[in-house]
């Protein structure tokens, strides 16, 4: 397969196109562009736009805002859920430590593996437990 060439005007061109795209639809995903853009995607993966800084920095842009505008949004939610993840997202290492610890020892409680004889000796505990429970 014989590569397409182009010229380093026409690149640049083109980046600078897909960024005006990008800006005005406020595109967060370089396969959105096509919707937008006069050429092929074969073109312009062959081209090598997807590797250009123009393209990738208004998509991190993009990308920028749109979490902006969602922490905002989570900031004003009451839903606990959104509060938990947006804690999550600002909240220090040790706290981070913090909250995932009592998961983590929750899981390693019910993951624990033990004999025959434990097994017995707490179903043992438990039937002496209900029998003083009256």
């Amino acid at each position: 397969m014989k590569k397409k060439k182009i010229t380093k005007t026409k690149y640049n061109k083109l980046a600078s196109d897909c960024a005006d795209i990008i800006t005005q639809n406020d595109i967060t995903f370089v396969d959105e562009i096509f919707a937008f853009l006069d050429i092929a995607p074969s073109d312009f993966y062959e081209y090598k736009l997807e590797e250009s800084e123009v393209i990738k920095n208004a998509i991190e842009i993009n990308r920028a805002k749109l979490k902006r505008e969602l922490r905002a949004k989570w900031f004003e939610s009451t839903n606990a859920t959104l509060n938990a993840a947006l804690y999550k997202l600002v909240c220090t290492e040790e706290e981070k430590r913090a909250l995932s610890s009592s998961s983590t020892n929750k899981n390693a409680q019910q993951n624990e593996i033990c004999t025959q004889e434990e097994y017995l000796k707490s179903l043992k505990e438990m039937s002496e437990g209900l029998e003083n429970a009256d």
